[in-house]
Parts: C-alpha cells; structure tokens; sequence
C-alpha cells in the first residue's frame, strides 16, 4: 500500500529531473576530453573505434525503443514536436491547470508552476506508441469530478489538490508480459514495468515473490496522478515492507501496518481484518474510514464546511485557520475551516 503522497512523488520526479541534468553534464565532460585524446590516436585505430561504439549502440538493449541513443541520457518519454494528443491534453489541463487556475483566483496572483505540459507530452507519446488508451467517457467524468471538487475556495491547501475517484485507474495499460515499457500504467492489469523510471525503460513482468521494491518513480504514473496505480500493477505478490518485497499476513494474524495485511485489509489493534471501513458517525477502525469521512477524535466524520468551529486542520476541507488566514496553533484558540493558500 503506498504511503507516499502525490506531492511526495511529483517532488521525486523533479529531484530526478535535476539529477539527470547534471549527470548529463558531466557525460558532456566527459565526452569532450574523451574526444580530444582520440584525436591523437591514428585515423586506423580512431575508424576502429568507431566502428565498436556504432555495434555497440545497436545491439545495447537498454537504448532500443525508449528513444537514447549511446552513452547520452534522456527522459524515458523524449521531447516531441508538435501539439499533444487532444484527450491526453484535456485530462492534464483538468489534474493540474485547472486547480492553478482555481487557486490563483481564490488567492490572487498567477497560477504557480503546474506540470500539466509534462504530463500532456508523456501522455501523448504512450497513446502514440499504441501502450496505452484513454476512453473520452473516463476523461469526460475525470474532468467534471475535477470542477466538483474544486468549487468555491475552502479546498484550498499547500498542498496539491485530492484526486477524485473517477480520476484514478484511467490510463489502461495495453502491453502484455515481456514487454518493453516506460511505466507500469502501460502493462495490463496485473502486471508492473520492472525496472523502469524517470530516464530508463523496463519490461511487464508479474509481481515478485521475493526481492527489492519501492525503490524508483513512475514517471508516467506520477505526471497523472494515478496515485492508486499500484492496485493494478503491484511490485509484490504480498506487500512491499522496508523496500523489500513479503508474504502478506493473514487475517487474524499479527501486524504492525495496514500495509502487511495485503489489499482491502487493515491492522485493527494489532490483528489484520478484512472488516469493511466505517462511515461518518461510526468508531473509527484502526485510524481509518471509509471515503469521504476522516477519523477526529476516534470517531469518522465528513470534512466541516467552510466558516465552521475548529481546532485542527483534519476536521475541515482544506485547513482550520484564524481569523487573519494564519494556521490555528496547537492549544490555542480554536479557528474556523477555511482556505490557506501557503504553508503555515
């Protein structure tokens, strides 16, 4: 069960970014002096050379079909020219444009950085690549789901905006087993792209018995806030614990996380159950509930609505906040929920 948040992995997409840049850099520098030793070798020996780095280049499987050539990196899905996909571009606008534009009205200003071109240009080169599909329905109630949820202001948070249900598990994957991919979204159902992240592909392959996990970033999975996307396409057979892939355990049995109990379980006092999540008005069941509703005090509710009493952020929408905007402080005087357009 994943326990990272979607600004947790689009924060690690863009440490990768930077890493990758400067690797390439160096590469660069590297190459250069490389190039000025060769080019005192003799033209028999450098023609030679050559020659070996070409069959090199082509027989190297890492360098076929994720769009590198040689020793130079580049994002696992490379720069195209021209407009993206149409669909690919209404599903991006609507994860990412469209809560800047929301939060800058309710804040004033401009819309800050949003990745809704990244995710528009990854996107589009899977469609074209015949790796995945979008059904126009999926995207029309995505995209609707997202307009709900971001009307009036009292949603507003640092943090980047929940993703509605109807967003999740759109992006079906159309490659089978012993495929080369870029992301796990485009294996089918069941299958995950072992291997692949921000700058190198992978291949499908069934979850793991045993071994590493939670060890990379889907990029393509990140850029589209498929933040359920490991419920279709799991690392492990069981659960991925302390980045390595076991055995879930089984109801009755003793746990410590929600996570080791496997999907569509939890840890309740310290035994799995496969007892169903309470909702609003219920006892919470080990810290959890159901959708829509939140554990306060041991107990589910629903979100409190704007202008409503406080104490805490986790009882409203968005955040519980004074009267000047400022986060209320632990132990002090209660707030009302409302917005907060920075972190406190």
């Amino acid at each position: 069960m994943p326990v990272s948040t979607d600004g947790d992995r689009l924060r690690r997409l863009c440490a990768a970014a930077l890493v990758l840049q400067l690797v390439a850099a160096c590469a660069r520098a590297e190459r250069s002096s490389s190039d000025a030793g060769a080019a005192a070798a003799s033209g028999e020996d450098a023609g030679a050379t050559a020659a070996d780095a070409g069959a090199t280049v082509a027989s190297s499987p890492a360098s076929a079909g994720d769009g590198r050539a040689g020793d130079a990196i580049a994002p696992v899905y490379p720069k195209a020219d021209g407009a993206p996909e149409p669909l690919a571009a209404r599903l991006c606008d609507a994860l990412h444009a469209l809560p800047a534009r929301r939060k800058a009205a309710c804040c004033g200003g401009r819309a800050g950085f949003h990745a809704a071109a990244e995710c528009a240009r990854a996107l589009s080169a899977a469609a074209r690549a015949k790796a995945v599909t979008l059904a126009p329905d999926d995207v029309g109630r995505c995209v609707e789901a997202m307009e709900r949820s971001l009307e009036g202001c009292d949603w507003v948070a640092p943090l980047a905006a929940p993703v509605p249900p109807a967003c999740e598990g759109i992006v079906r994957g159309a490659l089978g087993e012993g495929a080369r991919c870029r992301s796990s979204l485009e294996c089918v159902d069941g299958l995950r792209c072992d291997g692949a992240g921000p700058t190198d592909a992978g291949i499908c392959r069934a979850p793991r018995a045993a071994g590493p996990c939670g060890h990379s970033v889907d990029a393509l999975a990140a850029v589209t806030r498929q933040t359920r996307h490991a419920d279709a396409h799991p690392e492990c057979r069981g659960h991925c614990a302390g980045r390595a892939c076991a055995d879930d355990v089984p109801l009755g049995g003793r746990c410590e996380a929600h996570a080791a109990c496997g999907r569509d379980r939890r840890c309740v006092d310290g035994r799995c159950s496969d007892a169903p999540l309470p909702p609003a008005g219920a006892a919470c069941l080990g810290g959890l509930c159901a959708p829509g509703a939140r554990c306060v005090d041991g107990r589910c509710a629903a979100p409190k609505a704007e202008g409503e009493a406080c104490a805490r952020d986790g009882e409203c929408r968005a955040a519980c906040v004074r009267p000047d905007g400022r986060a209320v402080a632990a132990g002090g005087a209660p707030g009302v929920c409302g917005k907060r357009c920075a972190a406190p």
